[in-house]
């Protein structure tokens, strides 16, 4: 079953990019699904067999999970860039 979820007219407008790690995990926890793009490509984040899955489009080989968000966040690099690194240069595409 594939959910999705569009705001409405009575939810606030959300950033578009994190201040903080932990922003990401509320958005996480509260989503389950995001979109980001970093450095020209965009990924997907989502649960997946009780993991935390993320994959590049146009990348099929591409596909990394994680235990949770916390692992993702300490565990998940781009060529070589912790995500903890990068996570205030990317744009959140999709919640």
């Amino acid at each position: 079953m594939v959910v999705i979820k569009l705001k409405t007219s009575t939810q606030q407008a959300l950033p578009d990019t994190y201040k903080s790690v932990e922003d990401f995990y509320e958005d996480i926890n509260t989503y389950e699904e995001l979109i980001f793009e970093y450095r020209g490509q965009k990924y997907v984040v989502t649960y997946y067999d009780n993991q935390l899955c993320v994959s590049g489009y146009n990348k099929p080989d591409f596909a990394q999970c994680f235990d949770s968000p916390q692992d993702f966040a300490a565990n998940f690099c781009i060529d070589g860039i912790s995500f903890q690194d990068f996570i205030n240069k990317i744009s959140v595409l999709v919640r």
